[in-house]
């Protein structure tokens, strides 16, 4: 006989953990206990050399659903004699790697128990087990045992309690609750009513019926809830949130109503039933929808109930509009006494629980491409998980991304922990959400960085935030850090780098976004970009796409193709510098493209000017039309690359005085800017002797475009890797800051 002490890393609490050793402890006949540590599991374990080895085996051939092992240690501790095997009580040390698990979609055997009229938890909204539940939001401290988290408050009845101390499902489940205890609905009307339980579950089915507009308590924070058959109630919605033309998110009540609208492939299928439960993007697969819920979009935001609450009103409804609460660009919603307190003539009540929610986490948005999962909005079901990085760094580091879709990463030894998606930091409230969660994370996580990384734009909110710690700073190129981030991801040191979005402050003052860069460690080398366009009219052209393009053919002597009431302003202050700036973006150039073809000439949310031109790409495919054919002029000189479009704009304009159809020439524009990369990258692997190439920046966010280039590369040999477990736009910058900061420390 002997005596072990097993240390268990990664997801091993809040998913059922110490049950599962327990119940496989007392199955072989070890003798000892098990406990949670701060991020980790601590088991002290009797038994012969024979049991001790099944144990572990069965360890790791059984773990749980929704654990996930990164690290057994074994040590051989004094001999120790027990007689049985306990849970025991938790002790927080603070030198483990910890592991939190993120919030899980309510799993099957709690769905059947919320529709089993036998059940004592039959339409009980807040029912859970150790597969599923609230986790990371309603976390304050670890380790995970329920006097830590925002259940704390909820005394536990005796049905419940004898379930917690049973193997059964729920056994040392932190969020057990039922009908008798823990939260319960509240529904507060507007009107001086209030009703409770099953009364403002069914009250709240009839006013959604009707037509109206709820406020519904979420686990990340509120949503706004609305049937999708009504014109004028998604119009009301659109009033509500300050959203004139951004397609809204769509809740289906199971993959049979999702088929109904949306094409589906298998691994669609497996990312919308997967318990993060994200926002997946789906072409649609006919008009039965609402055209004002899409609006322009081809494809559905679609994703599946994760919550019982949400069960239970899709059985009703089978689907429903589901959209965070707040207005467009604010921060969601999480405290009661703000949800209600927010009155409006189009919002009906509020719908809600005294759960607080310690971290805000909107839905997270994703997408299947090229056969693999890409994180658009990282949130809900993937935060606080960690993306290992490597090699290992020796300092606590802090990445702070950048200003627009703003989101930070936490880095130490080799997990790099991002936030959750937060906005513009332009804005006080997603400032001071940044900031909080920040603060929260650092605690959870142990986490006291030595270090801050900043994009290099002097008036950046997320630089001046960074500087303020009073820590060691490093300054990191906008366009270096999106390919940093690719890198990250998959291991590389050194590629070529495409990193085309719509803009980043450049090392030379210029506004960049269409750059071709090599990397090498924590050396980049920009070698080439879009030729220089002198745009006016400060922050707001980057929204003005007929602007954006009096300014590109002003450039090339056509202004008078383009009419404007604002000429003389525009002419003068392009003559005369007047608030100008050079811009070498990518995603500029798809507005002006957008605005030649006369698809949109202003984006009243980011990137629609640019999808508008997709679309259009879409439906020459869609109808088979071959793409007109468009050139780059790429010019090579002096070990760079300078990449000219006047002469495609040109063509475009006489081709839409020939009548060419819309469709081709959108499609035409999608080929020449693929073909255009792979002549670059071209040229740079035969310059430089790379045959990687890392895509990023949000222009790839264009399904076309990445699939189109993807194919093309590879059809050249080259080895292509692009951003999945971040998002390619300015959401995965911090990801990159922190891999680099990683290599500079560590050459250092």
């Amino acid at each position: 006989m002997k005596t072990v002490k097993i240390t268990i890393t990664g997801i091993v609490q809040g998913v059922g953990f110490r049950p599962f050793i327990a119940n496989l402890a007392n199955r072989i006949g070890i003798a000892g206990w098990v406990r949670n540590s701060s991020g980790t599991v601590i088991v002290l374990a009797y038994a012969s050399e024979d049991a001790i080895d099944i144990f572990l085996g069965c360890i790791q051939s059984e773990t749980p659903k929704g654990a996930l092992i990164t690290n057994i240690l074994l040590t051989e501790q004094q001999p120790k004699e027990f007689k049985d095997f306990k849970i025991i009580e938790s002790k927080p040390n603070s030198t483990d790697d910890i592991f939190i698990p993120p919030d899980m979609a309510v799993c099957d055997e709690c769905v059947h128990e919320l529709f089993d009229k036998s059940n004592s938890r039959y339409k009980y909204p807040f029912i859970s087990c150790v597969s599923c539940g609230a986790r990371y939001t309603i976390i304050k401290e670890i380790p995970f045992d329920r006097e830590r988290t925002t259940m704390d408050i909820y005394d536990i009845c005796l049905f419940c309690k004898k379930e917690y101390k049973s193997d059964f499902r729920r056994g040392y489940a932190q969020t057990i609750s039922c009908h008798d205890c823990g939260p319960q609905l509240i529904l507060n009307c507007y009107d001086g009513i209030e009703l409770h339980g099953e009364t403002a579950l069914q009250k709240s089915i009839d006013i959604l019926h009707q037509g109206a507009i709820l406020a519904v308590k979420s686990i990340g924070g509120y949503n706004y809830i609305c049937k999708t058959d009504s014109a004028e109630t998604v119009k009301n919605l659109r009033f509500l949130k300050a959203r004139e033309n951004k397609p809204f998110a769509i809740m289906f009540a199971d993959m049979r109503e999702v088929k109904k609208y949306c094409i589906v492939s298998d691994e669609e299928e497996k990312l919308l039933t997967s318990s993060a439960r994200p926002i997946v993007l789906l072409e649609r697969e006919n008009r039965l929808i609402d055209e004002n819920i899409c609006k322009e979009s081809r494809f559905i935001g679609a994703f599946l109930p994760y919550t019982p609450l949400h069960h239970l009103l899709l059985n009703e409804f089978k689907s429903l509009i589901v959209t965070s609460a707040n207005i467009s660009d604010w921060p969601i919603i999480t405290k009661d006494s703000v949800m209600l307190k927010t009155t409006s003539p189009y919002l009906s009540g509020v719908l809600y629980n005294t759960r607080e929610i310690v971290t805000p986490l909107d839905d997270s948005v994703s997408r299947v491409v090229l056969s693999s999962t890409q994180l658009i909005r990282r949130s809900r079901g993937y935060v606080p998980l960690s993306i290992k990085i490597n090699p290992k760094n020796q300092n606590d580091i802090l990445a702070v991304g950048g200003d627009l879709k703003s989101s930070f990463c936490l880095l130490k030894d080799n997990n790099a922990y991002m936030s959750q998606y937060f906005g513009d930091m332009q804005s006080a409230e997603i400032s001071d959400a940044f900031v909080s969660a920040y603060e929260h994370m650092g605690r959870l996580f142990h986490i006291h960085p030595q270090v801050v990384v900043t994009d290099k734009h002097p008036n950046y909110h997320s630089k001046a935030f960074g500087e303020s710690l009073g820590m060691k700073t490093i300054e990191l190129q906008h366009h270096a850090a999106h390919i940093y981030s690719v890198m990250a991801e998959n291991t590389l040191n050194k590629t070529i780098g495409v990193a085309f979005d719509g803009t980043g402050f450049g090392d030379d003052g210029a506004m960049w976004g269409g750059e071709f860069f090599v990397m090498d460690g924590c050396n980049n080398e920009r070698v080439g970009h879009l030729d220089y366009t002198k745009l006016c009219g400060g922050d707001s052209v980057a929204k003005d796409a007929a602007l954006l393009a009096y300014c590109y053919l002003h450039k090339m002597g056509l202004h008078d193709q383009i009419v404007d009431d604002r000429f003389a302003v525009i002419h003068t202050a392009l003559e005369n510098d007047i608030n100008t700036q050079l811009s070498s973006s990518m995603g500029r150039l798809f507005d002006v493209i957008s605005a030649l073809l006369g698809l949109k000439n202003y984006n009243s949310y980011e990137g629609e000017c640019a999808m508008a031109v997709e679309n259009c790409a879409f439906d020459a495919i869609k109808s088979r039309q071959r793409p007109y054919p468009l050139h780059f002029n790429v010019i090579k000189q002096d070990h760079f690359v300078k990449i000219n479009f006047d002469y495609l704009l040109r063509e475009i304009i006489q081709s839409k005085s020939e009548h060419v159809s819309n469709n081709r020439l959108a499609l035409g524009f999608h080929e020449a800017v693929s073909c255009m990369i792979v002549e670059v990258c071209n040229w740079i692997r035969k310059e430089k002797k790379i045959n990687a190439v890392a895509l990023s920046g949000g222009v790839f966010l264009n399904k076309i475009l990445l699939e189109r280039t993807v194919q093309l590369l590879k059809e050249s040999d080259f080895q292509v890797y692009f951003n999945q477990a971040v998002p390619p736009n300015d959401s995965g910058l911090a990801l990159g800051q922190a891999f680099y900061a990683a290599k500079v420390l560590g050459d250092d």
